[in-house]
């Protein structure tokens, strides 16, 4: 992993984030709100890779080499504290929270994790509406906050990943997560109905092996379209998809990158239609993993799930 020790100001010049999947500007959108079959999924041309600083690149980065799997607020001296969100569904509100170090006082000091000082995922109980945003940090006080409106209401579940640099300029990796609500409305759970092997989206075909064992072998996941293959992902957040996954009932989550990457440096590779994932799963259960992928300049995102024994 990159940018270990780099100080929080590389990040502080960046603009103010709006409404984003893994996204790392105001111009980068895509929300998904998953139903009982199927995706609607909000594209929005990209920034580019403006974002990004030095070189380097992450291969199959996940949560099951980090503590925490977003289940607990507090993680070895890490507390999610301080957490408000918009009071009603539909409207434009923020999203700020506060992350406690060891020392019982805010952490202020982060390290460049995939070009962002922190990733914020948010996902519905029933599991029909997620985001996946980077907020902008106060250094003075500890507070990230970001611009954000949120489709549904009902009982949401959130979760950060983070590195904090350390007094002795190491890093400590961490996974926090905690339960929000959302106003504004009857909150009616939509039943989980799982859709395994294949998705589309965006005219895309995304497909991704239905099942796997805890602790198991790699998956493949595949992009087409019009029954071609794509070979021309592109490099978004130094890899070439990003899939989230949480488990049905408690929500633990899951994270992981392809084992492809970029070669350093290579700005303009790209990569498919065949992308390995390293197994993250370390426990039974149904997984709805969201995928995000970038072509021609589009972020797309899209649910699918996986059956893990």
């Amino acid at each position: 992993m990159t940018h270990r020790k780099l100080r929080t100001v590389l990040a502080i010049a960046a603009a103010s984030l709006g409404l984003a999947g893994c996204g790392g500007g105001s111009q980068d959108t895509a929300t998904a709100t998953s139903g009982t079959s199927s995706a609607v999924v909000t594209s929005a041309p990209m920034a580019g890779m403006a974002g990004m600083s030095g070189s380097g690149s992450m291969a199959a980065m996940n949560m099951g080499v980090m503590d925490g799997d977003g289940s607990k607020a507090t993680v070895d001296g890490y507390s999610l504290v301080k957490v408000t969100s918009p009071s009603s569904a539909g409207k434009a509100g923020q999203m700020s929270f506060v992350i406690d170090g060891p020392n019982g006082k805010p952490q202020t000091d982060f390290t460049l994790q995939q070009t962002k000082l922190l990733h914020l995922y948010v996902v519905r109980k029933d599991l029909t509406q997620f985001q996946h945003i980077h907020p902008t940090l106060d250094t003075k006080t500890g507070l990230w906050s970001v611009p954000v409106i949120f489709a549904e209401p009902g009982p949401y579940h959130m979760v950060i990943e983070f590195e904090a640099l350390t007094a002795d300029g190491n890093f400590d990796d961490r996974i926090l997560g905690t339960d929000f609500k959302i106003g504004g409305g009857k909150y009616t759970p939509v039943p989980y109905q799982p859709v395994y092997g294949k998705v589309s989206v965006d005219g895309y075909d995304v497909t991704l092996d239905p099942s796997s064992k805890a602790g198991g072998p790699p998956l493949h996941l595949k992009v087409t379209k019009a029954g071609a293959d794509v070979s021309d992902l592109q490099q978004y957040l130094q890899s070439f998809a990003h899939i989230t996954g949480f488990r049905e009932g408690d929500l633990k989550a899951v994270h992981v990158h392809p084992d492809q990457v970029p070669k350093k440096g290579d700005l303009t590779a790209v990569g498919g239609p065949v992308l390995t994932l390293t197994s993250v799963f370390s426990s039974p259960g149904k997984y709805r993993m969201f995928v995000e992928f970038q072509t021609n300049g589009l972020l797309h995102l899209t649910p699918i799930d996986i059956d893990v024994t």
